[in-house]
């Protein structure tokens, strides 16, 4: 009967064992290989953020993105590089197990996000022995208040008690909005602003701020309005002057910019004026068919600014704009989400090409760098040889119940000077009882 029908072991010399065996070293050479590499990128990520280099190119959201684009990370494994580089200083052990190739960013990840500084050696130490879920159970249920330098902040005295006071008011070309409550209705207020933006997550923009979920919900409110005639009298009104000039009802004037991105997708209602006098009011249209639309989200599948997540709420851009005689049509359109393409038509990077294909659309900042992978040919050999064997083996049962991280090892002071040999004995001025005595008469 065959070895794998009978459940047993293969025996030692087969060719099976021999591949185990291949496959076991074989992993863990790479793994250790891998751990060095994301120790350097962990070093030019915490560069990154000292410089605040990646702020400089257009469309790029955060550090997390920045690195999506140029170092070919998933959104998870990006933020765990950007959750270790933030705290590099603060865990020096950890850095330096990853830099020897016995520490994977996984755990590193995992030290990075409940330990404190004054538990960094203990901490480290004990990673190296754990696989990513223990240690995960262990460190995220692990009181460490206990020898930590900073104490919890004691919580505010609470405000006295008063009715919710809301101001709005237009400043310049801004709008400001301020809202102060008692901290129950600030609770709802809280909730329901973070409910809008987990829906704006869940749809695919995981990087949705608390202001993105605030005018999710202002927009959430207009659409549920109960009757047509509700929802008409609370329309937003965009006076667009055959000039080429535009404005808000009852507000001040509009950016080109924004005069642009309005007249490129979604939905107006135009006030055509000439003159300063109406001269018509259209009727609530959108600029790009519903058909089309739909073909154009369906081919795209989210938004196509590079390493953007967006795949929901999403807005059709003319690559040549509708004014400047680009057709309506699925080859001049491609889908940004509202963050992208209100930079684009602020002008922080230009597209060209054709959306058409995969790869036919080419982004540059406003600087003329391109924004795409950089990917070397032939890659470079690994950095560093990988450790020797260790004696001890990840996943073993652990007991976390008598489990005891120790805070770290505080130097000890430097011995104070002490006085030269044979000094004489320090006067202190106004200090009768150190004053030498008197040898002569009064």
């Amino acid at each position: 009967m065959d070895q794998e029908q009978t459940g047993e072991p293969p025996r030692r010399g087969t060719l099976r064992e021999a591949a185990f065996e291949r496959g076991m070293t074989r992993l863990g050479e790479l793994s250790s290989q891998l751990a060095q590499i994301h120790a350097a990128m962990v070093e030019e990520t915490e560069a990154l953020l000292v410089d605040d280099a990646w702020a400089g190119l257009g469309g790029i959201r955060s550090v997390q993105h920045f690195v999506q684009v140029y170092g070919w990370l998933s959104p998870a494994h990006a933020n765990q590089l950007v959750a270790v580089a933030r705290r590099r200083a603060e865990l020096p052990e950890t850095i330096e197990l990853m830099e020897q190739g016995r520490l994977s960013l996984d755990q590193a990840a995992v030290v990075a996000q409940h330990v404190p500084k004054e538990f960094s050696a203990g901490a480290a130490e004990l990673a190296e022995m754990m696989t990513v879920p223990q240690l995960r159970r262990t460190l995220s249920r692990y009181c460490f208040h206990d020898g930590a330098e900073t104490p919890p902040e004691p919580d505010p005295p609470p405000a006295q008690d008063a009715g919710p006071e809301l101001t709005m008011h237009s400043q310049g070309r801004r709008f400001r909005l301020h809202f102060e409550a008692s901290p129950d209705d600030g609770a709802l207020v809280e909730q329901a602003i973070r409910e809008a933006k987990d829906a704006l997550f869940a749809a695919g923009n995981t990087q949705a701020t608390l202001a993105d979920g605030f005018m999710a919900m202002a927009a959430r409110s207009l659409e549920a309005a109960a009757t047509p005639a509700r929802r008409e009298h609370y329309k937003i009104m965009i006076h667009l002057d055959v000039d080429g000039k535009g404005w808000l009802g009852k507000k001040g004037a509009l950016p080109e910019t924004l005069l642009t991105r309005l007249t490129c997708d979604g939905r107006v209602v135009p006030v055509w004026e000439k003159n300063s006098s109406p001269v018509a009011v259209g009727r609530s249209q959108r600029i790009v068919p519903d058909r089309t639309r739909r073909l154009v989200e369906d081919r795209d599948r989210g938004c196509r600014y590079p390493g953007c997540t967006v795949t929901a709420f999403l807005e059709n851009h003319h690559l040549v704009h509708w004014a400047d005689g680009g057709p309506t049509n699925p080859d001049n359109l491609l889908s940004l989400c509202p963050f992208h393409h209100g930079e684009h038509h602020k002008g922080a990077f230009a597209i060209t090409g054709t959306p058409v294909t995969p790869d036919g659309l080419v982004f540059t900042s406003v600087h003329g760098y391109l924004i795409a992978a950089i990917k070397p040919s032939p890659p470079p050999p690994p950095p560093e040889p990988t450790p020797p064997n260790t004696t001890f083996s990840r996943g073993d049962w652990c007991d976390t119940q008598w489990l005891q991280i120790p805070p770290n090892v505080k130097p000890a002071p430097p011995p104070r000077p002490r006085p030269w040999p044979g000094a004489p004995p320090e006067v202190i001025r106004g200090d009768r009882s150190k004053a030498p005595p008197s040898t002569g008469a009064a």
